[in-house]
């Protein structure tokens, strides 16, 4: 008969013991359920914020664009800055030429126009967004459609049959993904185009719905335009070229082209890598940061008070340890079993986490796409997940076996004597530093978060104008080749406009090329008659913003008429030119002087434009963006301008309502096709929409920022209450021994709440120190506050007390309601 073996113990993690240590875990962590509980959130919340933050970081910054070597995917920028203008504006057709000719830094050099299609025929019309381009903006890109081909060069010549390339999108909800579409024609603006290519579906360039790619074929006389600055240039950088060097290329090329005029320097120009470019135009980048920097912070309080949960546990743990050490557990064998116990506790809130990180990422889906560049697609990333998961395992397995090194160390004998789990110094200034430390950080987060709100509020508050409530609009845009012919189009507006003011319901009705804030651009350098030409410095002054309009648009959005007379039928074609001006550009070109009557005129002197008479000047309207002061602005009447260009035609629709706006879009819509059965009616919104889509990234940078304050206070306030209940616990004995010997209960309180505010008092004062310099990073984003405001940072430490005095109210309550009798024989 063979004597059985021992089974081995293996090492650290033995095989035959690892259940056992799981299941111990398990009923050790449901005996405590509170801890486990806020333990689990604590990590879980942290691990759910930090990787939708960081995987939409990803998804804009670093995740390359869907094209090949996209590093050397350039666009192409006039920069404007010396003369006061911004840095960034579209080169003319002129400077692309330059470019194109001059340049030896580029493979290849693409332009492009981003318009509106009118898609006619087999349904109900239809507006597309489109895009007018040279035919090499697909080799450009180093794009391949999925069905045809796409442009050559001999697409664009003069005998050129008009032809298309459509989006996968279209090609699917219009045609039912038919693949013989490819060789039919379609109708765009009244003209059959053949379609010869479909795109793929992740194609998404210039914006996220391009559904119609055209071919150029520039006129000569649009290609030595220099009035027009509304094309995109993309070019496709040769190897070894920087961006940097192809700029200092192009300035030379353009500065040779150009040299000044009157002493006006010419434009320098900007290359800029293309995805920096996409990010750069949705102002999404500032945004991110400072969310990235805000997550971070909250990853760090998180960590911090995890780790004071785990120490304040282990340490009231040291008898129980003491006990097992007694008993003859090695330093080993508790190392082990607090280590399961912290890889269950870290993979319960790895699993939560998880589930938080999707669904908080599908709410900031729904939050930022008004924010984030119209190329970009969201999308959770693993990575980040496996990452910040890690973190916080790492987190919850160090300071989780640390009390066992620590009982590994000490005097189990002393800690059985004394009745109660013994204490450091060391582990509760540890403690107190990581409570210190989180209050900290929350206090820069929470004055960042007031200082957005209350900038939030300004902007709302602030004037704007005109009047946005019970106002509806619409999106006519004309086809220039049905409405190439001037009377025709006046002849739409006038039919239009006729039958809509006649809706019930509708008290007033007008066109404009550009209702407020749906547009950023729309300038045009004028000259006053009498006037010298203006020295350089003041050159961009009389670079001024242009509306098209006809009569009854302005009085429709409740702008007030200051002097003089609104344009009316008086301003027909065949009237002498007129325009009317707002206060603004009185400021700026008239001040002191009485405008009406006054003649200016575009381009240069000595421009044989015509002049124009001032009649009137108008209220000023903040028609760039809610947070910019209102631009100089001048206004032109409709039936009067005869421009080549049809997106400077009028094409939005704005109507006054008595009632609900939206009630009447089916009617405003049914009076247009009354006018034009073919002609599309898209994107009816109300006014108030389209203020709020102009603060959209604020408002975005105000809920994620908020949203991670609250979690912040949140954990500081349950750090700190961890705490002040463990030192109540610790000094049990302490308070019931002062209190059989006399002290009221009210001393005890003060006890308790002294230290709180202790704690809270010096985290206050370290963090307004760090928002006092922190929050200067948000300057840029501030509008009628200061990022020092005294008012928002008063308020937050004010907050902070308060929260103090919550967090230590149950501690404070439960040390004053110590028995004495009781606690001193338990001791």
């Amino acid at each position: 008969m063979s004597t059985p073996k021992p089974r081995r113990s293996g090492g650290l993690f033995a095989f035959d013991r690892l259940f056992q240590d799981v299941r111990y875990a398990l009923r050790t962590l449901r005996s405590t359920p509170g801890f486990t509980a806020i333990a689990v959130a604590i990590l879980a919340l942290g691990i759910g914020a930090n990787t939708a933050i960081f995987s939409l970081v990803s998804s804009t910054l670093l995740r390359p664009l869907p094209f090949p070597e996209p590093e050397r995917l350039v666009m192409v920028w006039d920069d404007i800055r010396a003369q006061g203008g911004p840095a960034r504006v579209e080169p003319t057709l002129a400077d692309f030429v330059d470019f194109r000719d001059g340049s030896r830094s580029f493979e290849q050099l693409a332009v492009y126009l981003v318009l509106n299609y009118n898609l006619t025929g087999g349904g109900e019309p239809e507006r597309l967004s489109g895009v007018r381009t040279t035919t090499n903006l697909f080799a450009t890109l180093g794009l391949q459609p999925v069905l045809g081909r796409t442009f050559v060069p001999d697409d664009e010549g003069p005998s050129a049959l008009p032809v298309a390339i459509i989006s996968t999108t279209l090609w699917e909800r219009r045609f039912g993904a038919d693949p013989g579409l490819v060789g039919r024609t379609i109708t765009l603006d009244g003209l059959q185009r053949t379609v010869i290519g479909i795109v793929p579906p992740d194609f998404r360039y210039p914006i996220a719905d391009s559904s119609v790619w055209t071919p150029a074929a520039f006129t000569p006389e649009e290609l030595a335009s220099r009035g027009n600055y509304q094309y995109y240039v993309v070019g496709r950088l040769k190897p070894g070229v920087t961006p940097g060097a192809a700029q200092a290329e192009l300035t030379t090329v353009s500065n040779t082209a150009q040299p000044p005029v009157n002493g006006v320097p010419r434009r320098a120009v900007l290359v800029a890598e293309l995805n920096e470019q996409l990010t750069y135009n949705a102002g999404t980048r500032p945004t991110l940061y400072t969310l990235l920097a805000a997550v971070v912070a909250l990853l760090l309080i998180t960590c911090a008070n995890m780790a004071n949960l785990l120490l304040a546990r282990g340490a009231q743990r040291q008898r129980e340890l003491a006990v097992r050490k007694a008993l003859g557990a090695g330093a080993g064998r508790m190392l082990r079993q607090l280590l399961t116990e912290s890889a269950v506790l870290a993979a319960a809130s790895v699993a939560v986490g998880i589930v938080l990180s999707v669904l908080s990422f599908r709410y900031l889906g729904r939050l930022v796409p008004g924010v984030l560049p119209d190329t970009m697609r969201l999308g959770l990333d693993w990575r980040v997940l496996v990452f910040t998961t890690g973190l916080a395992a790492v987190t919850v397995l160090l300071f989780g076996a640390g009390p066992a090194l620590l009982a590994a160390r000490r005097d189990f004998g002393a800690v059985l004597k004394s009745g109660s789990a013994a204490t450091s110094a060391g582990s509760g200034r540890l403690r107190n530093t990581l409570v210190v430390a989180e209050i900290t950080v929350t206090v820069v987060l929470l004055a960042g978060a007031g200082l957005l709100l209350r900038s939030y509020a300004a902007v709302l508050a602030a004037d704007r104008g005109f009047d946005s409530d019970h106002v509806l609009i619409a999106e006519t845009v004309l086809s220039p080749t049905q409405y190439a012919d001037r009377t025709a189009r006046a002849g739409f507006y006038r039919n239009v406009l006729e039958r809509v003011r006649g809706l019930p319901g509708v008290t007033a009705a007008g066109y404009a090329n550009n209702a407020p804030l749906t547009f950023k651009g729309g300038r045009a350098y004028i000259t006053v008659e009498g006037r010298p030409p203006p020295r350089p410095e003041d050159f961009q002054k009389q670079i001024i913003s242009d509306r098209i309009v006809t009569p009854g648009y302005l009085e429709t959005l409740g702008v007030p008429l200051l002097r003089g007379r609104q344009l009316d039928a008086r301003d027909s074609a065949d009237a002498p030119p007129t325009a009317l001006i707002n206060d603004a550009m009185v400021r700026q070109l008239f001040p002191g002087e009485d405008a009406v009557g006054r003649h200016i005129r575009f381009g240069p002197p000595g421009s044989d434009a015509p002049w124009m008479t001032i009649v009137g000047v108008v209220g000023d309207m903040r028609q760039m963006a809610l947070d910019l002061p209102a631009d100089a602005e001048f206004y032109l009447p409709t039936d009067q301008i005869s421009v080549m260009f049809a997106f400077l035609w009028p094409k939005h629709l704005v109507v006054r309502t008595q009632g609900d706006p939206l009630a009447l879009a089916t009617a405003v819509r049914q009076a247009v096709w009354d006018v034009d059965a073919a002609q599309p009616v898209s994107s009816i919104r109300t006014m108030n929409d389209v203020l709020a889509a102009d603060v959209a990234n604020r408002n975005t940078q105000l809920t994620l920022l908020g949203v991670f304050a609250a979690l912040a206070l949140i954990l500081s306030a349950v750090g700190l209450y961890g705490v002040l209940a463990y030192t109540v616990t610790q000094r049990t004995a302490e308070i019931a021994l002062r209190m059989a010997l006399g002290a009221p209960a009210t001393r005890v309180v003060r006890g308790v709440v002294r230290s709180a505010l202790g704690l809270a008092l010096i985290g206050i004062a370290l963090g307004l120190v760090g928002a006092f310099a922190g929050t200067r990073v948000l300057a840029s984003f501030l509008y009628g506050v200061s990022a020092t405001d005294p008012v928002t940072l008063a308020a937050v430490a004010v907050l902070f007390v308060l929260v103090t005095l919550a967090a230590s109210y149950v501690p404070a309550w439960r040390a004053a309601h110590v028995d004495p009798a009781t606690a001193l024989r338990g001791d």
